[in-house]
This record gives C-alpha cells, structure tokens and sequence, in this order.
C-alpha cells in the first residue's frame, strides 16, 4: 500500500523513494482518540453517558530528496504550498488495490527542517509533519448505491439495482443493507418524481415528503448535513414532515423501507453512501 496526500490547490503529491519520501514513525492511522462521560453515582462505580471519537492527530514523517539545495527548496515549497489551509483540507489517500481510502485533514504544526546530504548522492532536508482530521474516519472513494423505481409492475416502489454491499429482499419497497466497514455511514438520498406520499425509514424511524414531487423534479436529502434540497440548491427542507430522523446506517446488516404512491415509470429513488474505517494499517 502506498500513500498521497492532495491540497486544495489541485496538487497531488505521492510518496515514493526518489522525491518525497514517507519514513517510518508515522503515527494516528489506528483508532482516533475517544471521549467517554462517566457521571457520578449515588451507588458503587459510575454512569455511562456516551462515548464519541474525537479528532484523528496524525504525524507524517518525510524526507524531501534533491539532486542540489535548489532542487530540495523548489520541492519544500511545492509542499508549503499544498498544506495551506486557505482553500480547503489536504486529502490524505490510502492507495489500496481493493480501492483507496481517503481522509481530509488541516497541517497544524511541526516542519521544523533538518538538512543533509551524502557526498555524491542527493541533497535532503527532513521534517515531521502533524496535521488534525476533523472527521476522524476513513473514507472508500467507491460510492456504493442502490435505486429504486417501479419496475413496470405500476404498483408502487420495487428495487431495481444493487451494487457492492447491497442485496434487495422480494418485499415491496424493503431494501437490505450490510455495511461491511467499522462505524456508522450517513446516507444520501435522491428522488426523481413523481412520487407522492414518500417515506423512507430505518428500524421505525425516518422521514418523509409533505408534498407531491412532480415529474422531473429532483430532491436530494443528505443525512449527515442534514439538508433537502432541490434542482439548483434551492432549500427545501420545508418539505419535510415534522420531526425527521436522518438516520445512519449502522455496522452490519439493516433494512431500509421506502414506500410512496402516485409514481411511474420515471419515478426513480437513489441512495447513496461511502463506507468508512477507523483502522488503516501502513
């Protein structure tokens, strides 16, 4: 497995052993640190309250080699320029042949520079680099997704296609998912009308439209932003009924229930997400 990292001015950079080299001692791709509340109990022990991770630290040792001090400076300010913050994370990526991972990060410290150099071999300069991942967990690149449409049954919603980690049951509107990752994944919905009278839900909790979706209107509604919207961006959370739950998809096998009337042959329910880890092994 090898590694890049990609700044949000478009530059990539991957590690490799003639220019910008990945040393040993790289720290924070096991489990991200937790918080964990324990109150205090009029009996023996503590009560639990909740455990939550918190941000990934991560310190990336490398070495930047140059054929002269010029050729390492040129190289050293490529780097300066990929991990500045001002237009976006730097995007760690875990090249893997079973698809790569990603995590976003923010540089926060450290290139405090050593230089050297062999005589007649390359010139290097030496630094650890420590950034912060706001999101502690790592991310497939692969989008997996499922749809939803009616077939041409005209009786309502059938599943229609499935992909890597979905299977659908011979239920009407109920789709089985395994997430086969670490930690609960949010995911994203995308409706295609017409469709009335729309609910979608896990384990008896979800959401659903207040109002007819026309044909050819589109609606998206992203658990983890907690967002509806329509073609354009345009707002429309007030579609919603009251008191929706975005829910995640937990570790393991899950059943989503989508049900709704009024739909055709262009009626169409997308669901899309991203597997995540807590561990990478270097």
């Amino acid at each position: 497995m090898s590694y890049s990292i990609t700044g949000a001015n478009g530059d990539t950079i991957t590690f490799d052993n003639d220019n910008f080299v990945l040393e040993p001692g790289i720290s924070g791709f096991g489990i991200p640190p937790t918080s964990v509340r324990i109150d205090d109990s009029v009996r023996d022990g503590g009560l639990w309250r909740y455990t939550r991770r918190l941000p990934r630290n991560i310190d990336l040792p490398i070495i930047v080699l140059g054929t002269d001090s010029a050729d390492v400076e040129t190289k050293l300010r490529r780097l300066a320029r990929l991990t500045q913050d001002t237009l976006g994370p730097t995007t760690l990526t875990a090249i893997k042949g079973s698809g790569n991972l990603t995590l976003e990060m923010h540089y926060v410290g450290g290139a405090e520079l050593t230089y050297g150099g062999d005589a007649g071999g390359p010139i290097w300069a030496r630094a650890m680099y420590s950034f912060q991942a706001p999101q502690p967990y790592w991310q497939s690149s692969t989008v997996e997704s499922f749809t939803i449409t009616t077939g041409e049954t005209g009786r309502g919603l059938l599943p229609e296609l499935t992909k890597l980690k979905v299977s659908s049951s011979d239920a009407l509107g109920i789709i089985a998912v395994n997430n086969t990752a670490d930690v609960p994944m949010f995911p994203t919905f995308q409706v295609v009308g017409p469709v009335d009278d729309l609910q979608v839900s896990l384990n008896g909790e979800g959401w659903s439209f207040n109002t007819l979706i026309d044909e050819g209107d589109i609606v998206t509604v992203d658990h983890e932003n907690a967002t509806v919207t329509g073609i354009g961006g345009v707002n429309r959370y007030n579609i919603l009924n009251s008191s929706p739950k975005l829910f995640a998809l937990p570790p393991g096998n899950s059943s989503i229930l989508v049900s709704g009337i009024s739909a055709n042959l262009n009626t169409a329910i997308t669901c899309n997400y991203q597997l995540r880890y807590e561990v990478v092994h270097s």
